[in-house]
């Protein structure tokens, strides 16, 4: 059971692969042959050419070359025999495998006997009556006939006459085409040749010379053929050869940058540690000094406020005595407090903005630097420069100089 398996699984791939029309995807009815030596059925064809009946040209389903239509008619294209008759020897290949699980009954009479073997001539299966009757009909007694054992086992290979068909002349169809025009290169009858090719000097050959002529013909091209099939290959692996090469140098071009990447991306985020400490150190420098203005005006107005505070309450509860006795102390308080004035810090501190470099990250850019922090606004009196403490003036004009230089080399710095 395992081996019919088997052997049906490979028969059904061939008739897949090989032995169904491209257009229905069934087996083979008449196959017709195209220009390009693609096969189809011949009702599938006709049915293709009806689509544009008024044309005279059938493109290929496959390759979609032009095949010309003589009289634009599909009933001029040849029939391709050879795939005519592997589809009938694979149909009783088929027949007999389906035998060994099933009987094979008598094609040639109606009493539906198991047929025992095979007619070569009548292409029937027949059962044992029909062999007698063949054996004793004299006009039967020349076929060829093998028992279904022989066929199966292989002992006989089935051939289809198909292949023997020596095709009829379209014109005359009592006679076979025997005859070559190596003029017109077309296949002939006698008649054909006497009526049609005589007058106009036609070179003739018969059969068995013109095939070795076209076998000769043909070896010459498959020759350049299988040259060029050598020199494509050829070319396929120098292509090849080149394509690995591609790939090599793609992957080492990939690691490259991703090292150069990793290098930049070292060197940007050190950049960036630094500015952004820099930035850092600028920024708390500015907030500590707004935080001393608010501090300092804080302390200044609750002194005004407290001061205040005493002298309203003192007018509302001394009496007259008192505040005439008290007058120049108090006004000489309130003058004290007329004299006070606010401090700010310099609007020119809020600024700071970053600039970005074409070889490197970029630079900070501070305004007015070396100006002094505070200013008056309106009757504010200025706040005298909080003066930083010596060593802190010393280290922080050697860092200046030291990012300065580095500003020369990498762009990083101050801008003034």
């Amino acid at each position: 059971m395992a081996a019919r398996i088997t052997v049906h699984s490979v028969l059904d791939k061939i008739s897949k692969d090989h032995l169904e029309c491209p257009i229905c995807t069934n087996r083979f009815i008449n196959p017709t042959m195209l220009d390009c030596l693609h096969s189809f059925c011949f009702t599938c064809l006709r049915v293709l050419h009806q689509k544009d009946p008024n044309s005279s040209i059938l493109l290929c389903p496959l390759c979609r070359k032009k095949t010309t239509l003589e009289d634009n008619k599909v009933d001029s294209l040849p029939k391709d025999f050879k795939l005519n008759a592997l589809v009938d020897e694979f149909t009783v290949q088929e027949q007999l495998m389906e035998g060994h699980g099933s009987e094979v009954k008598c094609q040639a009479c109606e009493r539906d006997h198991t047929a025992v073997s095979r007619c070569i001539d009548c292409e029937h299966f027949i059962c044992q009556d029909c062999q007698q009757s063949h054996q004793n009909m004299a006009v039967l007694k020349s076929h060829q006939i093998y028992s279904l054992a022989q066929l199966q086992s292989g002992v006989v290979t089935y051939r289809s006459k198909i292949r023997e068909y020596i095709p009829k002349c379209g014109k005359h169809s009592d006679q076979t085409l025997n005859i070559y025009c190596n003029t017109c290169q077309k296949l002939e009858c006698t008649t054909c040749t006497i009526l049609d090719h005589a007058n106009q000097r036609h070179d003739f050959t018969g059969i068995p010379e013109a095939l070795d002529k076209c076998k000769k013909e043909i070896a010459e091209l498959v020759a350049k053929a299988e040259k060029c099939k050598a020199d494509i290959k050829t070319a396929m692996e120098q292509a090849s050869e080149s394509r690995q090469k591609l790939e090599y140098s793609y992957a080492e071009t990939n690691m490259k940058i991703s090292e150069k990447a990793a290098k930049e991306r070292a060197r940007i985020t050190e950049e960036e540690r630094q500015l952004k400490q820099e930035a850092e150190s600028v920024y708390k420098d500015r907030v500590q000094t707004f935080e001393t203005a608010e501090a300092t005006n804080t302390k200044e107005v609750t002194q005004v406020e407290h001061k205040l505070d005493e002298v309203n309450q003192f007018m509302t509860q001394a009496s007259s005595h008192e505040i005439l006795d008290f007058k120049l102390k108090l006004i000489n308080n309130l003058k004290e407090l007329t004299k006070k004035q606010g401090e700010i810090a310099s609007d020119r501190l809020s600024f700071l903005e970053f600039k970005e470099g074409e070889r490197s990250v970029g630079r900070l850019v501070l305004k007015d630097e070396q100006q002094a922090a505070y200013r008056p606004r309106g009757r504010m009196r200025r706040m005298p420069a909080q003066e930083p403490p010596r060593t802190f003036v010393i280290d922080h004009m050697q860092s200046r100089n030291q990012r300065l230089n580095n500003r020369q080399r990498t762009d990083i710095g101050y801008h003034n």
